[in-house]
C-alpha cells in the first residue's frame, strides 16, 4: 500500500520491510506523539507553494496545528522574495499554520524559535546564522520565512516556512558554494519522513518553550550561532554597517558593535562574515 514493502507470513502477520521515498500525511501522523503544532498534515505531490496554500486556510479561519508539505514547489520562496530551489522529492518544504498563544507583538521571536528547532533537529554540528539560515560545515542546509496576516474575522494567524535540503548531491552553480545537504553533510541518505517526524516534534517543544521561557530560546541561539563574536557586513536594505556581532537582545534581535564603537540594534538583514579585525568604517545609513 502506497510504495509500502510489507511481508506477509499466514499464522505469523506481517512485516514492515521498507517504505516509499515519499512524504505521506498518516505515515508521519503515525510517528507524532501530541504535537499540537501538526494535529493535522496535508502532502501535496506540487504546489506554487506552502506558505501560499497556508495563507489561503488561514485566510477562511483554519484554526492553526496544521502542517502543510509539498514534494516539490513551483514558486518556493525565501527572504525578500528571492526563489528557493524545491528538489522533488529531495529535501522537506512545508509550512505550519499557527494561532501562537503569545502576544502578536512577539511573532517575529518565531523566526528565532524555529531557528532553534532546525538545528537540534539536524545535530550538534548544526549552526544558525542569524536570522533565519541553518548551516552545516559553512553552507546552508535549510532556511526559514514568517510571515503572518488576519482572516476574514481579523484574527491574526502566522505562518512558518520551512526548507531543508535533505538528500540533494548536486546544487545550480549559483549555490553550490554556499548550498549543502544533510546527505553531502553526513555522508548518508536520510529518511525523509523520519526526519519530519523528529523536526515536527522539536519544532512542537521549541514553540512551547517559547511561550515561557523566550531566554532559554536565546541561551540556544548565541551556543549554536555562526556569527557572535565575528566581523560582519550586514546590509539592511540600501545600508550597509561593518561592525562585531556582539550579542542578542531579549527581543532576539541583533546587537552590532560598529567601528566607531556604537552599539547598533538590528531587526533584519542580511549578512556575510569578514575576518576578524579587518580595517572597515561601518557605513552611515542613509536615512534615519
Amino acid at each position: 500500500m502506497a510504495g509500502f514493502d510489507i511481508e506477509s507470513k499466514p499464522g505469523l502477520g506481517c512485516r514492515l520491510l521498507g517504505g516509499p521515498d515519499r512524504i505521506i500525511a498518516d505515515d508521519i501522523l503515525s510517528r507524532l506523539d501530541g504535537c499540537s503544532v501538526a494535529r493535522e498534515i496535508l502532502v501535496f505531490e506540487e504546489t506554487s507553494s506552502t506558505n501560499d496554500v497556508a495563507a489561503k486556510l488561514g485566510r477562511q479561519g483554519h484554526p492553526g496545528g496544521l502542517a502543510i508539505f509539498a514534494e516539490r514547489q513551483t514558486a518556493g520562496r525565501g527572504r525578500f522574495g528571492r526563489r528557493w530551489v524545491s528538489a522533488g522529492h529531495e529535501g522537506l518544504w512545508f509550512s505550519l499554520l499557527l494561532r501562537p498563544e503569545i502576544p502578536p507583538a512577539h511573532w517575529p521571536r518565531l523566526t528565532t524559535c524555529a531557528g532553534v528547532a532546525v538545528a537540534a533537529a539536524v545535530g550538534p554540528m548544526a549552526r544558525i546564522k542569524w536570522p533565519n539560515d541553518v548551516l552545516v560545515g559553512g553552507k546552508k542546509v535549510a532556511g526559514i520565512l514568517i510571515e503572518s496576516t488576519t482572516d476574514e474575522a481579523g484574527r491574526p494567524f502566522a505562518i512558518v516556512g520551512i526548507g531543508v535540503n535533505v538528500n540533494q548531491t548536486e546544487f545550480p552553480p549559483e549555490l553550490a558554494d554556499r548550498a549543502s545537504s544533510l546527505r553531502l553533510s553526513l555522508g548518508r541518505t536520510i529518511d525523509r519522513a523520519s526526519f519530519a517526524a523528529t523536526l515536527l516534534m522539536e519544532l512542537d517543544r521549541q514553540l512551547a518553550t517559547l511561550a515561557v521561557d523566550f531566554p532559554a530560546i536565546l541561551a540556544e541561539t548565541t551556543r549554536r550561532s555562526d556569527i557572535i563574536g565575528k566581523w560582519i557586513q550586514l546590509h539592511a536594505g540600501t545600508d550597509v554597517f561593518e561592525g562585531v556581532a556582539e550579542e542578542f537582545d531579549a527581543g532576539g534581535n541583533l546587537c552590532l558593535r560598529l567601528s566607531d564603537g556604537t552599539l547598533r540594534t538590528m531587526t533584519a538583514g542580511e549578512i556575510s562574515t569578514k575576518p576578524s579585525g579587518t580595517n572597515a568604517v561601518a557605513a552611515t545609513p542613509s536615512s534615519q
